[in-house]
């Protein structure tokens, strides 16, 4: 019935904003226990929009990066929506940051990057016939620090504070998840998880067939659905090495999640 589909998919938006609702202020208080130069350093926190084109996708795909590179200063964002209702200085900045991800997405300015390059590809290996632009991308570290990793005392604080992925995959509710996060990020992968779901097995990576447990995983863990995958980022497999790891692993993926179909 289409009031059901309507439904499902107003759904999708509703839980992903009371996600960014329920952390806000947890993330303002964080902030403000940071030196004014390290504050100054700090990108805005990636958020996503459940955008129409992956809410109408028969299958929903979301990769999630490293972390941002440049996603504009997160103290100007705060000294621009400043408002003495909290609440409200809190709906227009999430509101300005879910814009910057559509915009972001409808004028697609970096598919000439590997990351764009390998994300759209490997859609359309796992969800072919779909195009190149039904899936949503997300990071795993949320910030950046002068257009890097944040220095490791100011990531822990802010992901300890501000652990939304599980939030998001939870209101987005993909089918496949694929961590472009290699495995210098695993320790964060699983400290993003430590934490989630209860009492059950702690977040553990699983070989692939032939596959070298760094080049290609299944993540496993209650949280996230069966087709959870971590491999290296596309500048690494798909840049320099597409023949002898980007191909290999979308060959397999493609094989693994559409024999299920």
């Amino acid at each position: 019935m289409s009031i059901n589909t309507y439904q499902n998919e107003s759904d999708l938006e509703f839980h992903l904003r009371a996600a960014y609702y329920e952390c806000w202020n947890r993330l303002i208080t964080t902030s403000e226990q940071l030196a004014l130069q390290d504050l100054e350093q700090l990108s805005n926190p990636f958020l996503v929009k459940a955008l129409p084109v992956y809410k109408k996708a028969k299958r929903k795909v979301l990769f999630v990066g490293q972390e941002t590179n440049g996603w504009d200063p997160f103290k100007l964002t705060l000294d621009t929506f400043k408002h003495r209702d909290e609440e409200v200085r809190r709906e227009n900045a999430v509101d300005f940051l879910q814009w910057m991800y559509e915009d972001l997405r409808h004028h697609r300015k970096y598919d000439h990057t590997p990351f764009w390059k390998g994300m759209r590809r490997l859609y359309q290996a796992i969800s072919p016939g779909e195009g190149d632009d039904g899936f949503l991308h997300t990071e795993l570290v949320r910030f950046d620090y002068a257009n890097k990793r944040p220095p490791h005392e100011i990531e822990n604080l802010l992901q300890q504070e501000y652990n939304v992925l599980p939030m998001e995959i939870y209101a987005l509710k993909p089918e496949v998840v694929v961590f472009f996060t290699g495995p210098d990020y695993d320790d964060r992968l699983r400290e993003t998880f430590h934490r989630v779901g209860g009492l059950g097995k702690p977040l553990s990576f699983e070989p692939v067939k032939d596959f070298k447990v760094n080049v290609l995983s299944r993540v496993v863990h209650s949280n996230l659905p069966y087709h959870t995958y971590r491999t290296y980022h596309p500048n690494y497999s798909l840049h320099y090495n597409e023949y002898t790891v980007f191909k290999p692993i979308e060959d397999t993926l493609s094989e693994l999640i559409n024999r299920t179909r």
